[in-house]
């Protein structure tokens, strides 16, 4: 069974954490966090003629499975290092390029001034 919530103190909608529940929750493929996916990036593959790339999903509605990130360095490194990005989106031979994926991201972070915090 899939878990639509986050777990709750009580049913009064709030989280352990005394934040109040949302929206859909995600789990991040880098710190394997759950949070709401207002706090995530969403990450997708594109097919084109070549091998798959990862592109940031800025709209959240492009086509096919994503991966969703919370917009941190580190869970970007400990993506890419567990390899997470090709099993997530099954997409075997995929193109995880963390430089380019870092900047998009830095980039979003700045624009919806998360600053980075948001566990």
């Amino acid at each position: 069974m899939v878990q639509r919530t986050l777990p709750t103190s009580a049913e009064d909608g709030t989280a352990r954490d005394g934040s109040a529940i949302r929206g859909p929750v995600r789990t991040c493929v880098g710190c394997r966090q759950r949070a709401e996916a207002t706090a995530l990036v969403r990450i997708v593959a594109r097919r084109g003629d070549g091998p798959p790339v990862t592109v940031v999903d800025l709209a959240k509605t492009m086509p096919g499975r994503g991966a969703w990130l919370h917009p941190q360095r580190d869970c970007l490194s400990a993506a890419v290092r567990r390899k997470a990005f090709p099993s997530a989106l099954r997409a075997p031979g995929l193109t995880v390029e963390p430089d380019d994926l870092a900047e998009a991201i830095g980039g979003i972070t700045e624009v919806d001034g998360l600053n980075g915090r948001n566990r």
